[in-house]
């Protein structure tokens, strides 16, 4: 009869077989649990609190992506029979977890979600450790010097994007992971911490940080891995100098305003160069910037002159442009003489003659559906 009424409410919860489905059942038995697990579309079951290692076991036969949004405490045992699930796994609504259960879970072959964690100590951060895949802490909101430690000898991607503080000595632990670092929530970073990531390797994000000191500058400049750093709006001549010396790629994708100077000592970076947020570009920057020798990506440009177009006709390397509203004729023959791969995306309107300009040159790519100011609107048909 309880089997009955939970299929009965499973049946309203879930839609068809091949939508992404998210059940809401409270309650679970082994046998619902299997047939919940066969379920392909299945992603979520958002309404379990607790779970008995037995229909742990069953649900870990589901292959995919899974989420337990709802489920708040989590055993040992239970833990140990969900780890052999194959496929991401969320539990995003546990806030504490035992070192026993951390112990556990690190056996989850696949990317693991416990976003809910608002505090992890040292014991559970080094069992976490032994994890071997994609780790996301994203509720962490400050981190221990000893569980930084801990974290430091993951070797896969980690997330740690609500970290909003990070201690001197929490940094020189954390520097120590060699997988992919996520540290978007940081506002602040001194010196003596931006020493410690810059010792680092793997990429880095640091998309919170709105200032950057010449010496923290100087100091992630050593960093072995690509370094982003979107939060920055605006870039000082010292601080591009510095950060022109890393040598891996580098992601300034918050700038609004670019001067010729630091534009001119960002041409010497050597790896891929991504310089977003600039709406609008002067002929003297563009003519600088033209000169980097490597890859180069602009985003945010709206419009482009045949001036600067003319400039970066010049570049040598691939020349990625997003977000233009439009392209003139003038402008797309002076860009069709780019040499090297030329990408321009989410291009919003294009006559066909500027197109048939870019269609001259094979080494360019843009999206030829482009609404055209040149075509006549569709005729309706009378049956409609």
């Amino acid at each position: 009869m309880r089997l009955a009424a939970v299929t009965m409410m499973l049946a309203i919860a879930v839609p068809a077989l091949g939508q992404q489905a998210t059940s809401k059942v409270q309650e679970l038995d082994v046998e619902l649990a299997r047939q919940l697990a066969k379920d392909e579309s299945l992603q979520a079951i958002e309404g379990l609190r607790t779970l008995s290692p037995e229909v742990a076991e069953a649900l870990a036969e589901h292959i995919g992506f899974l989420s337990l949004g709802g489920l708040t405490t989590l055993s040992p045992e239970a833990a140990e029979a969900l780890a052999m699930h194959k496929g991401p796994l969320e539990l995003n609504s546990l806030t504490t977890l035992s070192p026993e259960v951390a112990e556990a879970l690190a056996k989850h072959g696949a990317p693991l979600g416990l976003d809910g964690l608002t505090t992890l100590s040292a014991e559970a951060a080094e069992a976490l450790a032994k994890h071997k895949a994609s780790l996301s802490l994203d509720g962490l909101t400050t981190l221990s010097a000893e569980a930084a430690e801990a974290l430091g000898k993951h070797d896969h991607e980690l997330y740690l994007r609500r970290l909003i503080t990070l201690s001197d000595e929490a940094a020189k632990g954390i520097a120590k992971h060699k997988g992919g670092l996520n540290l978007d929530g940081l506002r602040f970073l001194s010196d003596e911490a931006a020493k410690a990531l810059g010792k680092n390797k793997g990429w880095l994000n640091l998309d919170g940080l709105t200032r950057l000191s010449d010496e923290a500058a100087g100091a992630l400049a050593e960093h072995e891995g690509s370094l982003s750093l979107g939060g920055l709006a605006t870039l000082s001549s010292e601080v591009a100098v510095s950060l022109a010396k890393h040598k891996w790629d580098l992601h300034l994708t918050g700038l609004t305003t670019l001067s010729d100077e630091p534009a001119k000592a960002l041409t010497s970076h050597k790896a891929g160069l991504n310089i977003g947020g600039l709406t609008t570009l002067s002929d003297e920057t563009a003519k600088t910037l033209a000169k980097y020798d490597g890859d180069l990506s602009l985003g945010d440009l709206t419009t482009l002159s045949q001036e600067v177009a003319e400039a970066f006709a010049k570049h040598k390397g691939s020349l990625r442009i997003k977000n233009l509203a439009t392209l003139s004729v003038e402008a797309a023959r002076a860009l069709a003489k780019h040499e090297g791969h030329l990408g321009i995306s989410n291009l919003a309107t294009i006559s066909e003659e500027a197109a048939q300009a870019l269609r001259s040159n094979p080494d360019i790519s843009f999206p030829d559906r482009a609404n055209s100011i040149d075509r006549a609107p569709p005729e309706i048909p009378e049956s409609l």
